[in-house]
């Protein structure tokens, strides 16, 4: 397994944040606080509001903030990531809450039948919501949304502009601070991305596990009860589409693989929700999540974190499996339908038809042409092949991962994915 320190997988742009930081913080300055105090401070002295309304994230957030600081060993790029993303979460939550004292029918708005893709990191999830939000009969949710969903008081269109260009921003410094990443996962302020940035803003998100090395967070993570923010999730959604001008009968596509943790919690909280699983080969899933997750941690520690990032996904893709089975004997069969990654390589089509008559969806020849129109697109451009991963990176093998996964393998008859996929 690789052990090179971090340092030798810094793009300059990282190591110029790095040495910059070090050298004012040797003179006193530019030194970054990430105790719970500062950082809502600063959220409120942004806004110019103080007002949370429901304050159920502090839990996540004193538990996230407790790890940082004692295990995650961030450089100054990692702690400046933290407190950006933190800092931006609690503004959008001030935000938020202003919205909805000052329109309490927001959170009255219904939300009718979402379509909800579940499945393994890496299983094609983002591939089938990005071709389905082509279709304009289904409401997605933007990227630049996802990391801004609350409105700016006193700005034209919510303050539309600024919020989509901060998502533009950060969207464009992936491919030079986080290479591997965005080969991987390309984003763009405008393409559908996963519920996931929606927790992210209650401090409640497997994303934060992919960014740093964070043990106690994690096993926090695999305990807590997450109703709190899958409601709150709830809100920002009903929050962006009374924004947007959307009639509450208009359903939603969504994923995100989180849920496979959360099953029960998910429905509490959409009860009608239309699950539709995805499966892949758990050789490929898992090589290619510990690859992900690794390329965004490595950013922000000088530590190797190989080793940290196999502990921790080769868990999650295990229990995450395992939950999602024990959970799914509770659900009726006809809220649940599975699809497989070889199948939609084979004829998506076909798969297609199948999840819009099982979510009440017309598949017409309009929304057959924008879902192809997407993934010719997409193909053209190559933005989903060029991620390359190895188990042996991480000092596992496929004979570890298959030990491990095989249970998942058997139940669902998943097969074995040829090379060259």
């Amino acid at each position: 397994m690789d052990t090179k320190p971090s340092t030798h997988y810094h793009p300059l742009p990282n190591k110029l944040i790095n040495r910059a930081s070090r050298a004012l913080n040797r003179v006193g300055l530019a030194r970054i606080d990430l105790s719970e105090n500062a950082l809502i401070a600063a959220a409120r002295r942004e806004t110019g509001l103080q007002d949370f309304g429901d304050e159920s994230f502090l839990p996540a957030l004193r538990v996230l903030l407790h790890s940082l600081q004692t295990e995650a060993q961030l450089n100054p790029m990692g702690r400046l990531y933290a407190k950006a993303n933190i800092v931006g979460s609690l503004k959008n939550r001030l935000w938020a809450q202003a919205a909805f004292a000052a329109h309490p029918e927001i959170r009255q708005r219904k939300i009718v039948a979402p379509i909800v893709i579940i499945g393994p990191h890496r299983s094609g999830t983002t591939r089938l919501q990005r071709m389905m939000s082509a279709d304009s009969q289904l409401m997605h949710l933007s990227t630049w949304e996802g990391f801004n969903p609350a409105p700016r008081p006193g700005k034209p269109q919510h303050g539309k502009a600024e919020r989509w260009n901060e998502a533009k921003k950060a969207c464009g410094a992936i491919p030079r601070m986080y290479p591997g990443a965005f080969n991987a996962h390309p984003m763009h302020p405008d393409w559908a991305e996963e519920e996931m940035l929606l927790l992210n803003h209650s401090f409640c998100s497997f994303s934060i596990l992919g960014a740093y090395h964070v043990p106690s967070y994690y096993q926090w993570f695999l305990q807590a009860d997450k109703t709190d923010a899958y409601r709150y999730t709830a809100d920002l959604m009903r929050l962006i589409a009374w924004q947007r001008g959307e009639p509450e009968d208009k359903p939603w596509v969504l994923k995100n693989p989180q849920h496979m943790m959360d099953l029960n919690t998910l429905l509490q909280v959409f009860p009608d929700a239309r699950l539709v699983f995805t499966h892949r080969d758990p050789q490929k899933t898992v090589a290619s999540v510990m690859s992900l997750m690794w390329h965004y941690t490595v950013q922000h520690t000088d530590a190797p974190c190989r080793a940290k990032v196999r502990e921790i996904w080769l868990d999650f893709c295990q229990q995450a499996a395992r939950r999602c089975m024990t959970m799914r004997e509770q659900i009726p069969a006809a809220q649940q339908i599975d699809v497989y990654y070889e199948q939609i390589n084979h004829d998506w089509r076909a798969v297609m038809r199948r999840i819009y008559e099982f979510g009440g969806i017309q598949f017409d020849p309009q929304a057959q042409q924008a879902l192809e129109g997407w993934l010719q697109a997409s193909e053209s451009e190559n933005l989903h092949g060029g991620h390359k991963y190895a188990l042996e990176n991480f000092g596992t093998s496929k004979d570890e991962v298959e030990q491990r996964m095989k249970f998942v393998r058997d139940f669902y008859a998943i097969p074995f994915e040829s090379r060259r996929a």
